[in-house]
């Protein structure tokens, strides 16, 4: 089977058939913690854009405080990366939600 590429649909995210907005739903996507040196950590599964990032933010918030609170958390370089399953199957990355 020919592979096909995201540019065969108007207005897809790279990598989708479909534009990928903050409610649409993800099924099986995942919220990735991007560590620097290229590590990265699962944070968990997210049903769409606006979940991911409600969950960054309190991810990030909780290592926030672990560091007030005198702990060495790894924290996010990078910020977070949401994954989901793209065209024929291959995850890759829907939304990149970038620390503010």
């Amino acid at each position: 089977m020919a592979r096909r590429k995201s540019s065969n649909y108007p207005n897809a995210t790279p990598g989708f058939a479909i534009e990928i907005k903050p409610d649409t739903e993800l099924r099986g996507a995942m919220l990735i913690a991007e560590f620097a040196g290229g590590g990265y950590r699962p944070i968990g599964q997210v049903i769409n854009i606006n979940e991911a990032r409600e969950i960054a933010d309190d991810d990030l918030a909780r290592r926030m405080r672990d560091l007030e609170a005198g702990k060495t958390p790894e924290c996010p370089a990078h910020g977070y990366a949401v994954w989901a399953r793209g065209l024929d199957g291959e995850y890759c990355i829907a939304e990149r939600i970038l620390i503010r």
